[in-house]
């Protein structure tokens, strides 16, 4: 099997932290790069961190595939420009840039109900950035749409904690065509989306639903 290099965005999250791990222990992959703006103090010969500053950065790395797992909330970044510039912005410029360098799979993150005509903004920005980053040109392009996410967030989110008990009882009765409704681990997410990045069988633009990914629990 042949080695490739990746670049992962959003290293620092629930579900990058889980891919970045997962990188660095894949056979696939001799070379990990991710982006930060401060050290995420991991030590690992494959790992290549840069310490960028994200809206002035206009370099690519030599990645044949890119793993994106930017995403933020509007309660963190107080502003629905600031949550676009991050859900949106980024990683269809980071996009462009690795697919000028030569990238040939990207593999993004965004989210079930993903709509342009969404009554919710956050919808409606994970729709733009699918439609932006389908007109880039990627030979495959794999587009993630989780449900809930789960797991253990080093910030506190309540309203997500809430949820996430609701939906685990839910998940008992959320069977057969409400499966896509279940929450789903950020674990999970990190695996199918290293699955798919080293499915060469894939190609063209897919959508795994949460359903799919689920599967990777």
């Amino acid at each position: 099997m042949s080695q490739k290099s990746a670049l992962l965005l959003g290293a620092s999250g629930l579900t990058g932290g889980h891919l970045l791990n997962l990188l660095l222990e894949s056979d696939a992959y001799h070379t990990v790069y991710i982006y930060s703006r401060r050290p995420i103090g991991i030590q690992n010969p494959k790992l290549k961190e840069l310490i960028i500053d994200f809206d002035s950065y206009e370099a690519a790395v030599e990645a044949d595939t890119v793993f994106c797992c930017l995403g933020t909330t509007i309660k963190k970044v107080k502003t629905q420009e600031a949550f676009k510039k991050v859900d949106l912005e980024y990683p269809v410029k980071f996009a462009k840039l690795q697919f000028e360098a030569g990238s040939k799979r990207f593999l993004v993150m965004s989210a079930m109900g993903a709509a342009a005509d969404s009554l919710f903004f956050y919808s409606r920005v994970k729709a733009e950035m699918e439609k932006l980053l389908s007109n880039i040109g990627y030979p495959v392009l794999c587009i993630f749409r989780p449900a809930l996410i789960t797991g253990n967030r080093t910030e506190h989110r309540s309203g997500e904690k809430i949820a996430a008990t609701i939906n685990e009882i839910l998940n008992y009765v959320l069977v057969g065509p409400l499966r896509k409704y279940q929450s789903v681990s950020a674990l999970a997410i990190a695996k199918s989306m290293l699955s798919f990045a080293g499915n060469h069988s894939v190609f063209g633009k897919i959508i795994i639903s949460s359903d799919r990914i689920k599967d990777f629990e």
